[in-house]
């Protein structure tokens, strides 16, 4: 691939206040790509990364969003890499308008709403014939007792879309309820948090029965390039997100992704997030996160594809090679701190010992944070630790 031309594009990186968005600068920066950043939270330690020419400030999503992108649209079409699920949304509001000032992967959005959305997107996978946990929409408590009546037990309640308010209030993207009174409790703690839940069953296996199928698919709906990834620890343990993960080259996992994304229509990244059932040996499809990159997604750039690029290339509408292969078969990918707390819970519980984790750690060939060439996003966020465990300390106290 040639990078001649790349000095005279730029990108845009919505949402640089996250993991995902400092991967995804770090990414196209290393490639010679010129990044702005837009941040809401000016004391993220990602929005120290030296990766990006210059960071703006907007809210996370809607109108100040917008006109923000509107303010930074240069006469060469910049390329829009959203990193979060709001930027996501506002930029397929707006898609029509956008578009003429930005290269957007999905402009349209027809498959952003019903993806995101959990209620729609379990709808649409059991029409599609796509292996989805037993679902449940509900909106009431009468319905969480008929869902309970209907289901079987462990039980995940979820929001129907993943707004800013239930982040910041649930502190996890789900709950895990072990019977239909512990159903009942869980809704009414948090049933103001969201218009509309979701309850489905539980499917049996560790953090190491979750895969995930990353994709980007360009305009004419030809895959440019794609990626499965197999989780070995997360945080939070059960439900979190992926920590230490590996490439793996799973033929199953690759298709049924392939079929759900198809069966959307979808186009621009995506990830579909799948986990076997350890009893029946069925996969099932938990999740898609579309519109964005996923913070495991660099598990890719691990193997040595370039995933974030190659996405960018098309988008830009430069060449892109004719096949693009794992150089790096074995690779692993880690978020350091999250990873060490999920090892030291798994270590209270007997599970993994000191000689186990180092072992796991063979074959790490990228940080999601971690960055010789780039560290004080690594340092900022190790001192400002200890005022994050006193607030946490603080929150434990008062509930």
């Amino acid at each position: 691939m040639s990078d001649s031309s790349d000095s005279r594009l730029n990108a845009i990186v919505i949402g640089l206040d996250c993991i995902t968005g400092l991967q995804t600068a770090r990414a196209l920066h290393q490639r010679g790509v010129r990044v702005t950043g837009i941040a809401c939270d000016r004391d993220h330690f990602a929005i120290r990364t030296r990766c990006v020419s210059k960071v703006v400030f907007a809210e996370r999503g809607g109108t100040n969003l917008v006109e923000c992108l509107r303010s930074l649209a240069t006469s060469d079409r910049p390329v829009l890499m959203p990193a979060t699920d709001a930027a996501v949304l506002s930029i397929s509001q707006q898609g029509a308008q956008l578009s003429k000032l930005f290269r957007i992967a999905n402009p349209v959005g027809a498959s952003i709403e019903r993806a995101l959305r959990k209620a729609p997107f379990a709808r649409h996978a059991e029409e599609h014939g796509i292996p989805v946990p037993r679902t449940r929409v509900v909106e009431s408590l009468d319905e969480i007792r008929r869902a309970a009546a209907d289901l079987s037990a462990p039980f995940v309640l979820k929001p129907d879309i993943k707004s800013e308010r239930w982040t910041e209030l649930a502190g996890a993207k789900v709950f895990i309820a072990e019977d239909g009174s512990a159903l009942e409790r869980t809704y009414e703690r948090c049933r103001d948090w969201s218009d509309r839940f979701v309850v489905q069953e539980w499917v049996e296996g560790g953090d190491d029965a979750v895969y995930s199928y990353y994709a980007f698919i360009d305009e004419d709906r030809r895959i440019v390039v794609e990626c499965v990834g197999h989780k070995i620890r997360q945080w939070p343990r059960r439900t979190g997100s992926g920590t230490l993960s590996e490439y793996c080259d799973d033929p199953e996992i690759r298709e049924t992704g392939r079929a759900l994304l198809e069966s959307l229509d979808h186009r621009g990244f995506a990830t579909v997030n799948m986990k076997r059932d350890t009893g029946s040996g069925k996969l099932f499809v938990i999740e898609a996160n579309v519109g964005r990159p996923g913070m495991g997604m660099f598990i890719a750039e691990a193997a040595g594809i370039e995933m974030t690029y190659l996405a960018y290339r098309s988008l830009a509408g430069l060449p892109l090679p004719p096949a693009t292969v794992a150089r790096f078969p074995k690779a692993r990918w880690i978020c350091l701190k999250r990873d060490l707390a999920a090892a030291l819970a798994a270590g209270r519980q007997g599970e993994l010992g000191v000689a186990a984790y180092l072992r796991s750690l063979r074959g790490v060939r990228r940080s999601a944070v971690f960055a010789l060439r780039d560290p004080l996003p690594f340092l900022y966020d190790v001192l400002r630790l200890p005022r994050q465990v006193a607030r946490r300390r603080v929150r434990t106290e008062i509930s």
